[in-house]
């Protein structure tokens, strides 16, 4: 992600999920942020004042730069509405404006193999499955030789046609949002969440080492501790799946507010390279946010239950 919009409501200021939404956005390391405070034209200027304040603090405190971050104010409403006042259309201008200003463009990564995660897919009577995602990283060419990477599927097969906003292209490169022809898939084996990628760039597991941070319950957290055999939803890329963590026995147990290093094991095989960001969510709550530190060989799953999983470390 190259950068954010946070959106405050002048009617309700910061609320939790102001904070959870930074908290993310700064996990993920997303450096730019543009806040848009929207509603306007129900509150007092002496109340959009106070709120671009606690705002200005509020980025501050989380490591951005609350004194020179630009802050919009208007009216989202009354600009779909064609309003012509300072805001209405006028302030959704402005807006774009300190996007362009203050987000920076995008360096993207030309040379390494290909990695695409597929957002959706579906059949073309006659042709095949197209898979639909934007370029992560690498040049994706016409008859490129790939493989089809999740949920313990490893299917090798060959791009026929590569489009671009419905024009057949020769090649793709890294930021474009593209439509991959696959040769011999069928449309059922393929899932929101697999990665095509170049034919052995990438490692199917589903265990890992981690590090992750728990939400204190001010930020929209937990707040008891949590102890290893931890079972949840994890998010990445454009996939989830259900997760454990286990904690070592040096750390025993994890506090609301902490950050430790865990071990992740994943209901099925996925590809998460070093570095790559993650949440967990638990009863549809954000409650933690981490990094993969190291990939480890697969372990067996049986009857797909993970609570009964072996690990080949030692945990609490």
């Amino acid at each position: 992600m190259d950068g954010t919009i946070l959106v405050v409501a002048a009617t309700d200021g910061q609320m939790p999920q102001t904070i959870e939404h930074l908290l993310l956005a700064k996990q993920t390391g997303v450096k730019s942020v543009v806040v848009f405070i929207n509603k306007v034209d129900q509150v007092d200027e002496d109340v959009v004042e106070l709120i671009e304040i606690e705002i200005r603090e509020l980025l501050s405190d989380f490591g951005y730069d609350g004194i020179n971050s630009p802050i919009i104010c208007g009216s989202a409403l009354l600009a779909l509405q064609g309003d012509t006042s300072e805001i209405g259309e006028p302030s959704i201008r402005r807006l774009l404006s300190a996007i362009d200003e203050h987000i920076p463009n995008p360096v993207r990564d030309y040379t390494s193999p290909s990695l695409l995660p597929i957002d959706n897919a579906f059949t073309v009577p006659g042709r095949g499955t197209v898979v639909i995602g934007t370029l992560y990283r690498g040049t994706l060419k016409k008859n490129a030789e790939v493989e089809l990477l999740g949920f313990d599927e490893n299917i090798k097969t060959t791009v026929s046609d590569v489009q671009i906003f419905k024009r057949s292209v020769p090649e793709a490169k890294a930021g474009d949002n593209i439509g991959a022809l696959l040769r011999g898939v069928r449309l059922h084996v393929v899932r929101r969440g697999m990665l095509l990628c170049a034919s052995g760039s990438e490692k199917l597991s589903n265990h890992y080492e981690a590090k992750i941070y728990f939400l204190s319950r001010a930020e929209g957290g937990r707040s008891k501790p949590v102890m290893s055999r931890y079972i949840q939803q994890l998010f990445s890329k454009t996939w989830n799946i259900s997760c454990r963590v286990d904690i070592s026995p040096d750390v025993g147990m994890i506090m609301p507010g902490e950050h430790a290093p865990v071990y992740l094991t994943l209901m099925r095989q996925m590809v998460m390279t070093l570095g790559q960001p993650f949440t967990i969510r638990e009863n549809n709550a954000t409650v933690a946010t981490g990094i993969i530190t190291k990939v480890y060989d697969s372990i067996t799953i049986i009857n797909s239950k993970l609570i009964k999983a072996q690990l080949p470390h030692k945990t609490t």
